[in-house]
């Protein structure tokens, strides 16, 4: 059906004012933040990286961010708040990231996270009761753990046992919890002490089974001040391998009593209410992610544009070489994200696998690729001054952001038993539904009764397909046009040939599934969701989307085949394929563009914000 003109040009509209909000609130959020190169920023490179050296969050970094509304942004719109997509959350979390890791994690993504399993499966009692918790100013931390092998979660020694007269009484500790000393709330996760809770089957519609319920867990959402005196024990910093900088401990019963209304879903429902909240923040944390490569990335280049003695000059090899393959890695990371985190919205049946892709594969990712810049700096990489310790910082930060091998590995346990389905019912050519690539185009409201732990479609993996059949039309000749061909050829074979394999696996066979070779197929698996991601992008995304705040019409990178042709180039380097043969244009165009964006104070994401939303300074 033909949309009328009237419609075609409300929906642009549309379309402009969510960008114009999503690009409007971060650049406001930047602004406040200030340039972080201004040394005399509270919340600028110098003061972190002091307050750092100190064992300490950024002075005054918690107010800066309670006086912009930071909170507000991760309460949906109708309990009081701002939240209307997860897109704008993390790229405001992101903008903090850039400045420090501990200080968004502490005060803005365990929240978001934690706040996820209230926006999913609360009862408006307890939406509108997490609402104003987080809007009055307080913090939710979440009391559990992702274990190694899928479905299981560590609920430290937690149990919930029947009361005489009614509900349930609690009794254990919890596994540690980052922030427990300054959370307001908390979500556990309890065994049933007789191991029969109840509760329902969640069971995936494609038949892998992947989330039933196990019966023998139950969510529960606490507030602190229903909780016993002492029950929230401080752990030291030096005895914990929590978040450095961040303030540590763990909770304590000795039967008490569970106030009523306090049961996230059914009772016996907490490993599906944990698994399907944690599909939806999967991806958000490693979205955040993103802000500490991008300010190592850029540490690393402004050193080498100061010509710093020992550093690698720009006219060396290695150094093009490895600032090219992190700028492209981090688009690779950028697009995968954008795709999985707009899927919750737009294909929330779908979006189980690409989650757990983004989760398994980017953090891992851009820890490799900012590891390859040490040896730009050399031996100064090791020192602690000026941009060598920002970078080293920003390094260290990305070795401790989640998921870590645990959650990489749980990410990937639930790819394996969903393989077979998606092989033999989806890799097929189609094209995307509006707007999955597009970061400026309207969502929908997150519907979490759409959720579908075991997705029944992969539209994404489907346009590596479609783009093979369709890029002899596209407007690219020449050398590229050459090698973009060659690429999505040799990507749609590779896929072709992962189908196969896939398709020769026992599909009701979950013990034959979690074998080496299964989690070798879901590796396989991500980098080929990242390939399509990127070809999304590229092809049905915002190519020639304004940069307002740069003062320009468009900014014509994303237009450039070079960093698409470079962002495939380090998929095929990763599985193992040949990469097309070196074009000086193309190295030249991903060099420039990161040049230019760091000299103007420009992020080096697929946003391309500038940073402290200020006129870009020479």
């Amino acid at each position: 059906m033909t949309r009328s003109s009237d419609q075609a040009e409300a929906a642009t509209a549309t379309a402009t004012a969510t960008a114009t909000t999503l690009r409007g609130r971060v650049a406001a959020l930047e602004r406040h933040l200030g340039d972080p190169r201004d040394p005399g920023n509270p919340l600028g490179h110098t003061a972190v990286l002091a307050a750092d050296r100190r064992g300490e969050l950024p002075l005054g970094g918690d107010r800066l961010l309670d006086a912009f509304g930071l909170r507000e942004e991760i309460v949906p719109q109708p309990l009081g708040g701002r939240l209307t997509g997860l897109d704008t959350a993390t790229q405001l979390l992101r903008a903090v990231f850039r400045r420090d890791f501990a200080l968004g994690r502490g005060h803005g993504s365990a929240s978001l996270v934690s706040a996820a399993f209230a926006w999913c499966h609360g009862t408006p009692a307890q939406q509108a009761r997490t609402a104003r918790l987080l809007l009055d100013g307080g913090r939710l931390s979440v009391a559990f753990q992702n274990m190694s092998y899928g479905n299981e979660f560590s609920s430290g020694d937690l149990t919930l046992t029947p009361a005489p007269q009614g509900g349930w009484v609690l009794d254990g500790r919890t596994p540690l919890i980052a922030n427990a000393p300054l959370a307001a709330g908390f979500v556990l996760l309890a065994r049933h002490a007789d191991g029969a809770g109840g509760g329902d089957s969640y069971g995936g519609s494609n038949g892998t089974g992947t989330g039933n319920s196990d019966g023998t867990h139950s969510a529960l959402l606490l507030n602190r001040a229903d909780l016993p005196p002492d029950a929230v024990r401080p752990v030291s910093p030096y005895r914990t391998g929590a978040v450095r900088r961040l303030p540590a401990g763990f909770l304590e019963f000795d039967r008490w009593p569970v106030p009523e209304g306090s049961v996230l879903g059914a009772p016996g429902d907490g490993t599906a209410v944990a698994l399907r909240s944690l599909q939806v923040s999967r991806p958000l944390v490693p979205s955040m992610a993103v802000g500490c490569a991008d300010t190592a990335l850029r540490s690393v280049v402004e050193a080498v544009l100061e010509r710093a003695p020992g550093v690698r000059p720009l006219t060396s090899r290695y150094a093009r070489r490895a600032i090219t393959s992190s700028f492209a890695d981090m688009l690779v990371c950028d697009c995968l994200l954008l795709a999985a985190i707009r899927s919750l919205h737009l294909l929330p049946e779908e979006s189980s696998v690409w989650t757990a892709a983004a989760m398994c594969l980017v953090v891992r990712m851009l820890q490799q690729s900012t590891g390859d810049l040490a040896a730009v700096l050399g031996p100064r990489a090791l020192q602690e001054e000026g941009g060598f310790g920002t970078f080293r910082k920003h390094l260290r930060d990305l070795s401790e952001i989640p998921p870590g091998p645990i959650g990489a590995a749980a990410a990937l346990a639930t790819l394996v038993p969903q393989l077979p389905f998606l092989a033999r019912t989806s890799w097929t050519a189609a094209p995307p539904p509006d707007g999955l690539f597009s970061a400026s185009a309207p969502l929908p409201p997150l519907d979490p009764a759409r959720l579908d732990l075991a997705a029944g479609g992969d539209t994404l993996m489907a346009v590596l397909p479609h783009a093979e059949e369709t890029l002899d039309a596209l407007p690219v000749t020449g050398p590229d046009g050459e090698a973009l061909r060659s690429q999505v050829g040799a990507l749609a074979a590779e896929l072709r040939a992962l189908g196969e394999e896939c398709r020769a696996l026992p599909a009701q066979d979950l013990a034959a599934l979690a074998t080496p070779h299964g989690y070798a197929l879901a590796e396989r698996y991500t980098l080929l969701a990242a390939a399509a991601a990127c070809l999304g992008v590229w092809m049905y995304g915002d190519r020639g989307r304004d940069r307002e705040e740069q003062g320009e019409e468009e900014s014509g990178f994303l237009s450039d085949p070079a960093w698409l042709i470079a962002a495939l180039g380090r998929v095929q380097f990763r599985l193992g394929l040949p990469e097309p043969a070196a074009d000086g244009r193309r190295v030249e165009a991903l060099l420039a563009e990161a040049v230019a964006r760091c000299a103007q104070g420009r992020s080096l994401d697929l946003y391309d914000v500038l940073l402290g939303g200020g006129p870009a300074t020479a």
